[in-house]
């Protein structure tokens, strides 16, 4: 069911929802608003239909070293091989543009990323794609030795 956009993205924009769901109409090559809502982070799984792709922005609310955070999670969600190959490339190539719409309008994304089912999403990976681990020791790169055949000979 496609949902009114009349004022839905400054609702979300403004936090009265932290869901929305877009849905490209490869027919008439336009995005669609599929779903506006209200949901928890655990419930952004059920949302991420299994037969076809969509955009999903989810305005994750959270805490973090004390602080109440929203930040905007961009997700794209494609099925995989079942979808047809000119609905998988439509998405593809509408992503960028999509993206730069979003935060010419004001919407910051503070992470993206590609999944191929709601399994692929739950509410520590996301703020761990907001919040990335600092660690305290970086590993380096060792050089590995060089192929020989035995010891160095000298040749006079």
């Amino acid at each position: 069911a496609v949902v009114s956009t009349q004022s839905t993205g400054e609702k979300f924009k403004k936090g009265f929802v932290n869901y929305l769901q877009i849905k490209l109409d490869t027919e008439k090559e336009e995005l669609k608003l599929w779903d506006c809502s209200n949901i928890q982070v655990g419930d952004l799984s059920e949302k991420i239909p299994e037969d076809e792709p969509r955009y999903h922005l989810f305005n994750f609310n959270h805490d973090f070293e004390g602080e109440k955070i929203w930040k905007v999670v961009f997700l794209y969600s494609c099925p995989g091989y079942n979808v047809p190959v000119k609905q998988r490339m439509m998405y593809s190539s509408t992503k960028s543009s999509f993206l730069s719409a979003l935060e010419s309008n004001g919407v910051e994304i503070a992470a993206k990323k590609e999944i191929s089912d709601g399994n692929d999403v739950n509410e520590a990976e996301i703020f761990d794609m907001i919040h990335p681990q600092k660690h305290a020791s970086r590993a380096t790169f060792v050089k590995p030795k060089a192929p020989s055949r035995g010891g160095r000979r000298l040749i006079r």
